[in-house]
């Protein structure tokens, strides 16, 4: 019976990672889309720091 048990085990060990990955992906997705709006702001920081004669009046 133990052995019968440990078959079926296996696929679902197996099987629950996979139900994880698409909200993984997303996940990792979001992040990456943050991550590159704070990189446009930091250079758009840098950008004023470096030219304010480009900025004045905004």
């Amino acid at each position: 019976m133990y052995k019968l048990k440990q078959i079926f085990m296996i696929p679902a060990k197996w099987a629950k990672p996979s139900f994880w990955l698409p909200e993984f992906i997303m996940k990792a997705v979001k992040e990456r889309q943050r991550q590159m709006e704070l990189a446009e702001l930091e250079t758009e920081r840098l950008d004023r720091i470096r030219n304010p004669s480009k900025y004045r009046g905004k």
